[in-house]
């Protein structure tokens, strides 16, 4: 089954009943996305690729690095692909997924396509914590909540092996949302060398934000 939409195309199995339901979500809340990062439009329609075969995705993966059992959805290749439900059910991490969750997981990797496509510059090695801070918050934030960052930052910096990186990651970017001006993350979306030169001081203080705020699990 494929189903075209204004910003993406949707490639799944006729059995997924639930495809409906994700699109009309989809629909209602990736203006919103778009509207963060200023775009009018994507420069393509983005597909959206439902693996109804574990394997299969564990093979997407490791073109691009090591698999994780808590890996259910990525952009590597300029589209978003992921699990179908009961795929992921399959997974340690993700057997209790709900629908709702995930809706907001393709929402969280949609957060990651318009920033890529925001990006004037490219760096060698992405900032991954920034790009998941962004995701978590505006993607998915109900899936998550706030941490005392207790990491230093080159653990933070070696972000697929961090315990709890997603928490992290989502409470520095409630730091940086709370706490800088939305032009400045523009920036640091449009030009990633310069949130790398700031990257330690930003990690210092979203530190030294949780630890004050006293934020618990």
């Amino acid at each position: 089954m494929i189903l075209e939409k204004n910003n993406f195309i949707i490639s799944c199995d006729e059995n997924n009943s639930y495809i409906l339901e994700v699109v009309d979500y989809l629909e209602s809340k990736t203006n919103d996305i778009m509207n963060f990062f200023e775009l009018d439009s994507l420069n393509s329609k983005r597909k959206i690729i439902i693996y109804n075969n574990l394997e299969l995705y564990k093979s997407h993966i490791e073109q691009f690095y090591e698999y994780h059992d808590y890996m259910c959805a990525d952009t590597n290749d300029g589209n978003i692909n992921l699990l179908s439900l009961e795929e992921a059910h399959k997974t340690k991490e993700h057997e209790d997924m709900t629908l709702d969750e995930l809706k907001s997981t393709i929402l969280h990797e949609f957060v990651h396509i318009c920033q890529q496509e925001s990006e004037l510059e490219h760096i060698d090695n992405d900032i991954i914590w920034f790009w998941e801070a962004l995701a978590t918050n505006l993607g998915n934030p109900e899936a998550f909540s706030k941490v005392v960052i207790k990491a230093t930052n080159e653990e933070i910096n070696n972000f697929n092996s961090l315990s709890q990186n997603y928490p992290i990651a989502f409470t520095i970017g409630n730091y940086m949302l709370n706490n800088y001006n939305h032009d400045d993350i523009l920036e640091y979306v449009k030009y990633p060398s310069k949130l790398l030169k700031d990257s330690e001081k930003i990690l210092n203080s979203a530190r030294e934000w949780s630890i004050i705020k006293k934020i618990s699990r």
